[in-house]
């Protein structure tokens, strides 16, 4: 069962059902008017059954239940609303604001107004997650943007219940992850500029506990170490006479535009010379120091 909601009914009874924050409006024990109409009893008990079905998290039933109670009457506001809530619960973002648009252009409830901007809170909030599993996130976190810019413009007046800071602190976020992810785009475009073979990942910082800067266009010395016993295709990575790290030679230590210490190896002379190009950092799955050889 969902957790109820201010406003839902507590008692187990179902006189004033709709008055649910996130589900509909208040009703008396007087028959639902609904644009000057008299509900039909039929259409009432489909839009019921639909609310207990949402409850139980039973969402595809009830929007069948709530489209049965829509085909009895297309232009019942309250019911509209509900099945826009019905598919926000379903993820269906887009047709849930079209449902709460077609409600309140039919009724301009302050209700409905909170309803459809909760709604694009967590549309919003969805698209930036899913804007983390992509190779390049910035078209959902501009879309996300969006949609925090309407649900603020949705939220009705001063006397709403809604909290404009969570809006705006979401908003906030977005505009920091699309800088972010924004310079991952550009370190990722730079590379792309050298081939693989002299791309390196720059790996075992802690091991070397080096405390040498790396920063864009400091120079680096390569030095093979035929006889490490950890590795014999080791490639020691040097700022001046300090070690800084190696170069990575496994999937899990490197960026996948990069080489490996074993495919670098033959190229790898006394003194050869590279620069240090980045750090690149999304997220969790990707921080990795990039350089490249230059001679």
């Amino acid at each position: 069962m969902r957790e109820w909601k201010i406003g839902d009914p507590v008692d187990g009874t179902t006189d004033g059902w709709m008055d649910a924050q996130n589900w509909g409006h208040g009703e008396s024990d007087e028959p639902e008017e609904n644009n000057g109409k008299i509900s039909n009893p039929q259409k009432d008990i489909y839009a019921k059954k639909a609310w207990d079905l949402y409850m139980d998290f039973k969402e595809a039933e009830a929007l069948r239940y709530i489209n049965m109670a829509l085909e009895m009457d297309e232009n019942d506001a309250n019911n509209l609303n509900r099945k826009a809530i019905i598919l926000e619960a379903l993820e269906r973002y887009s047709q849930s604001e079209e449902y709460y648009n077609r409600s309140l252009k039919l009724s301009p409830k302050k209700i409905v107004y909170e309803n459809k901007a909760r709604m694009l809170y967590d549309w919003a909030s969805k698209l930036l997650e899913d804007s983390k599993k992509l190779p390049d996130g910035l078209y959902k976190l501009n879309d996300a943007r969006e949609k925090v810019k309407k649900a603020i413009q949705t939220i009705p007046g001063e006397d709403s219940e809604e909290d404009v800071g969570k809006y705006l602190s979401l908003w906030d976020s977005i505009n920091f992850y699309i800088s972010y992810e924004r310079k991952f785009q550009r370190n990722v475009e730079n590379m792309k500029k050298y081939p693989k073979d002299e791309l390196f990942t720059i790996a075992g910082r802690d091991f070397c506990k080096s405390k040498a800067p790396l920063n864009y266009g400091v120079q680096l010395r390569l030095v093979r170490e035929p006889e490490n016993e950890f590795d014999r295709d080791a490639i020691a990575v040097y700022v001046g006479a300090e070690k800084v790290g190696y170069v990575a030679n496994s999937t899990h230590t490197r960026y996948e535009m990069t080489s490996t210490a074993s495919e670098l190896k033959g190229k790898i002379k006394d003194n050869t010379q590279a620069e240090y190009l980045c750090y690149l950092q999304r997220y969790a799955d990707v921080q990795f120091h990039v350089a490249r050889i230059v001679r």
